[in-house]
């Protein structure tokens, strides 16, 4: 079994289909996009200071753009789509990788 790094939120046939951290590495990656988020922030606030503001919104946007398609593509490619986060916290579901 490989180890996933996220699980959904909520149940299978349930309508929304968010997933959340349940491994060290899927909490890396939710705090780089929170990260790549708060640069581009203060790029754009320091920017904006400095007359430069459309350069500031362009770096923004990069900057989250390209931590919104990490945290996603990762989430996805590897997400559990079948167990929740809450089968991971109450050990009905192992998230140890197999030798």
């Amino acid at each position: 079994m490989a180890k996933y790094w996220f699980a959904r939120r909520f149940p299978v046939g349930h309508p929304r289909n968010a997933m959340t951290p349940v491994s060290r590495e899927g909490w890396l990656v939710a705090w780089a996009f929170v990260a790549s988020m708060a640069v581009g922030g203060l790029a754009f606030l320091g920017l904006a200071l400095a007359g430069s503001a459309l350069l500031g919104i362009a770096i923004f946007v990069v900057l989250a753009a390209s931590g919104m398609g990490l945290f996603i593509g990762l989430a996805s490619r590897k997400g559990d789509a079948l167990h929740t986060a809450g089968d991971y916290r109450s050990g009905r579901v192992s998230n140890e990788a197999a030798p």
